[in-house]
């Protein structure tokens, strides 16, 4: 019942939810305007075959994206599983809700500016995705 801290490092901080909503929208604007002036500053640096690992994040990625990955759910769970555990964070009852939050924000985004666009480079646009369907058979998914 009250505003996720998009601040949060996994330690709870209660603050009047006003001066909570007042850090929030400051946050976003860095995130979403002053930080990310470029699509590859909103969404990432290209990683392909070779590189070296975490090339660099978007400004969304990690906040409100991965933020919301680590406060949604149970910490006590025995594993860790919760939004913050890749392999279990897809059965949260949030995960697509969110996901979906952050395909708005890209919308929102690109409609800032006169220069936010989509990206073009084909790796990025060929890259598939493996994920099951509703009866466990592997159904390849592209970018594009």
């Amino acid at each position: 019942p009250f505003p996720v801290d998009l601040d949060y490092n996994k330690i709870d901080v209660i603050i009047p939810t006003d001066l909570q909503i007042d850090q929030n929208l400051n946050i976003m604007y860095r995130q979403m305007v002053s930080g990310a002036k470029k699509t590859r500053l909103f969404m990432g640096q290209p990683y392909r075959a070779g590189d070296q690992p975490d090339p660099g994040a978007g400004s969304v990625e990690n906040v409100p994206h991965g933020t919301m990955h680590t406060w949604t759910g149970d910490p006590a769970q025995p594993n860790n599983e919760d939004m913050g555990n890749f392999y279990s964070a897809a059965r949260d009852p949030i995960f697509f809700a969110h996901h979906g939050n952050i395909d708005r924000l890209w919308h929102v985004w690109r409609g800032l500016r006169p220069g936010n666009a989509d990206f073009t480079d084909t790796d990025w646009l060929d890259t598939a995705f493996l994920f099951y369907d509703e009866e466990a058979r592997p159904v390849r998914v592209r970018v594009r």
